[in-house]
């Protein structure tokens, strides 16, 4: 009986007649997995001194933790201290800005420029105002000087030449 194996490797030739071992995958190991056998190689480490080891590692982690805690812990109180100096500056700004509104009020200026010597005098009268007439009306603009007409300008002027009056206008009015 003949299979077809046989037969591809006859169609191939000799070159695929030949047997090639199949090639082996080789298993890497990781760096801990190395490490951790080399540092046993050399402490000549067994099972209670792997324990230790781990013991130890533990103890480090939990110091750790226990000196962040400490220092959050700190931070904590070093937070608290700060914000009862913040309160305690507002309270004084307050007391502050209320001494100067007391400061600046007028009976305060009042009794503080009499201890200075100085004296507060009667105050000025004023003088009552009055209505003043003024047409809102009237139009903008210089007001005519004469509105008497033309004719009587003239014989006006003509009467003052020849008279010497001066006042010829307002005898006719």
């Amino acid at each position: 009986m003949i299979s077809t194996r046989i037969l591809t490797r006859r169609r191939l030739g000799t070159a695929a007649a030949q047997h090639v071992p199949a090639r082996r995958r080789r298993r890497t190991r990781g760096f801990v997995q190395v490490a951790s056998s080399a540092a046993a190689d050399r402490l000549h480490l067994n099972a209670f001194g792997h324990a230790y080891l781990g013991l130890g590692a533990v103890v480090i982690c939990v110091l750790f933790y226990l000196a962040l805690a400490a220092q959050i812990t700190q931070s904590s109180y070093e937070i608290a201290r700060l914000q009862d100096q913040q309160r305690q500056l507002f309270a004084e700004q307050d007391q502050l800005r209320y001494q100067e509104a007391t400061q600046h009020a007028p009976a305060q200026v009042q009794h503080s420029a009499a201890q200075s010597g100085m004296e507060r005098t009667t105050p000025h009268k004023y003088l009552t105002s009055q209505a003043v007439a003024i047409n809102l009306q009237a139009p903008i603009g210089a007001a005519p000087t004469d509105s008497t007409p033309l004719w009587q300008r003239m014989v006006a002027a003509v009467v003052e030449r020849v008279v010497g009056a001066r006042n010829v206008m307002a005898a006719t009015r």
